[in-house]
């Protein structure tokens, strides 16, 4: 028996980084359902999630985006509002984690983290935010990591870039929240995607499973909910938070 999703966020128009990936495709999915017309971004043209969403009905603006190119994440977020004349909803849910050793850290690279995982969400706030603030009403969720937390070798960069994420959120519900904006961070725990399979350990899918409370390993189904959630009306009162869905490991 199918689930019944209800149209709670019929009208608005949410933008979604990363929709070409599992969690991007998945969120796409739920806001749909929702009611969401969207608009949806990644390193490639996100054409598999464009099809699978076909059945829903809803409007769809999407383009290829480097992130770490500002001047095109700008260009792509006003080409939203040229489509839609507003845009009440940003997840900023692409992310840069490559493994790279600290020793082997350069600046240069260190700084694609920093324009991926920061500029970028940074960028679309700003150049989103006067189309929430003229509607009174927007909701910014930043996807953080359960890493921020449970620091492990090899992730200084994303750790320290997903860290700045919880702070340009903070610093967005300080500007925003007085215009009916809300800006949270959302920290999904080690997640099993076709990426995250490919590019990480078995050992390391056990590891995380054993400090977590519900003993299995997260999948992009167990984030939808608490996404929909924090884009929806019934959590106008829920800014600046860091939200943990990682099966009880961070608290």
């Amino acid at each position: 028996m199918q689930k019944q999703i209800f149209k709670t966020h019929q009208g608005r128009v949410a933008l979604i980084t990363g929709a070409a990936g599992a969690l991007g495709s998945h969120f796409a999915r739920r806001l749909a359902e929702a009611g969401c017309d969207l608009a949806l971004t990644d390193i490639q043209m996100p054409d598999q999630t464009i099809e699978s969403l076909m059945d829903t009905g809803v409007r769809i603006y999407a383009d290829a985006v480097d992130l770490a190119d500002a001047e095109a994440v700008a260009e792509f977020a006003n080409g939203v509002l040229k489509q839609f004349g507003h845009c009440d909803i940003l997840v900023n849910n692409a992310a840069y984690m490559p493994l790279i050793p600290f020793e082997e850290l350069t600046l240069a690279e260190f700084r694609k983290f920093e324009a991926i995982n920061v500029e970028a969400s940074l960028v679309l706030a700003q150049t989103l935010a006067p189309s929430m603030k003229a509607r009174n009403y927007g909701r910014i969720v930043q996807i953080g990591s359960s890493t921020t937390g449970d620091p492990r070798p090899g992730f200084a960069s994303y750790i320290t870039t997903k860290m700045a994420g919880v702070g340009l959120i903070r610093a967005l519900a300080a500007e925003l929240g007085a215009f009916g904006v809300t800006a949270n961070v959302l920290h999904p725990g080690l997640t099993a995607t076709e990426s995250s399979r490919k590019h990480l350990p078995q050992a390391l899918f056990d590891a995380v499973k054993d400090l977590q409370l519900i003993k299995r390993t997260e999948v992009p189904e167990d984030l939808v909910g608490a996404l929909a959630f924090l884009t929806s009306e019934e959590s106008g009162f829920i800014t600046g938070q860091a939200i943990n869905c990682d099966g009880g490991t961070a608290f």
